[in-house]
């Protein structure tokens, strides 16, 4: 008799919130790591923010999902299991909360419980 585990694997996004002025570079931290997945081969992540506006596909696998946008980028390793999704010069249009999403190589999703990112007006800057 196999006994045959379910696949998961557990993600851990941090901080909860998130404050920052406009023209800072903001780093949003993902790890994720897996019992049956020690290698963390054929992971795709993506990081993704809900807003008033709804869903906003920012990234996967660093490859950017908006067109003409240099500001947003992921740093980390993935094989280690640590993937931060880095923005630069926020402006007020960046807040909302993000999150971070792992998908197995069988189609498995598993998202990190979001970032809820505060954008705070640079004062004197009329």
């Amino acid at each position: 008799m196999t006994i045959i585990l379910p696949k998961y694997i557990f993600v851990t996004q941090t901080p909860a919130k998130e404050k920052a002025k406009e023209g800072e570079t903001v780093v949003l931290s993902c790890h994720f790591n897996s019992p049956q997945h020690p290698s963390l081969t054929g992971l795709t992540v993506r990081w993704y923010k809900e807003d008033e506006k709804g869903k906003t596909d920012l990234l996967e696998n660093n490859m950017t999902m908006l067109p003409n946008n240099s500001r947003v980028f992921m740093s980390g390793d993935l094989s280690q299991g640590v993937v931060s999704l880095v923005i630069l010069n926020v402006t007020a249009s960046d807040h909302g909360i993000y999150f971070c999403e792992v998908i197995l190589p069988d189609g498995k999703v598993m998202t990190g419980d979001g970032t809820k990112l505060r954008i705070r007006r640079a004062l004197g800057n009329v």
